[in-house]
């Protein structure tokens, strides 16, 4: 089965979910196709904020996301986690570039790398000179991810995405969308699993 992963690099939850699809996919035999959105967009057409506004003055809320984060990672030892110091990154031109590695078949490597500079490494990717120094570094050619981030094909599809996700009963990332189910949420991958392998009966 399908899977469409609806993501931002924005998020640090969906840094986490994205390290935990390949068990997923191993245990399901589904496959999990990542698509890139906006999650800025996605929370102005749904009236939805980030949880550390809307909680803010909630006390004690925010700090149980820490502890309930910390307790993931370690249910999946999942060790390398550094919140990045430059948060909030603006991740438009990251995201474009999630659409434009289609173009070369190198998504899942360009994901990989984005999502590891930022919740890794603590790099200020949507600095142009980071970007291109840490594409260059890693192998990828920034030169191609600089021209096509700017088409308008490109930032079509991510404004197409983005709505198409709000359509479906997206209203944050990460969310998985699978038949006509959405699943929201890395601590409700479970669900998913569980709901991937019943229809394998």
């Amino acid at each position: 089965m399908k899977v469409d992963y609806i993501f931002d690099f924005a998020s640090p939850n969906a840094y986490l979910a994205h390290k935990i699809i390949p068990i997923l996919e191993e245990s399901t035999g589904s496959s999990f196709e990542y698509v890139p959105c906006l999650l800025g967009g996605i929370f102005k057409l749904t009236n939805n904020r980030p949880p550390m506004i809307a909680f803010a003055e909630v006390k004690n809320k925010n700090e149980y996301m820490f502890i309930e984060m910390q307790r993931f990672m370690k249910k999946y030892s999942l060790n390398n986690f550094k919140m990045n110091s430059n948060f909030p990154l603006n991740t438009l031109n990251l995201m474009r570039g999630a659409i434009a590695a289609n173009f070369n078949d190198s998504q899942r490597e360009y994901i990989d790398l984005i999502f590891k500079g930022v919740w890794e490494k603590d790099l200020k990717l949507d600095e142009p000179e980071v970007f291109a120094n840490y594409l260059k570094e890693n192998g990828l050619d920034p030169e191609f991810y600089i021209e096509n981030i700017q088409k308008q094909e490109v930032k079509d599809i991510l404004m197409k995405n983005t709505s198409e996700a709000v359509e479906h009963g997206a209203f944050g990332i990460p969310t998985f969308k699978v038949d006509d189910q959405i699943f929201y949420g890395k601590d409700h991958m479970n669900f998913l699993e569980e709901y991937l392998l019943q229809k394998q009966k």
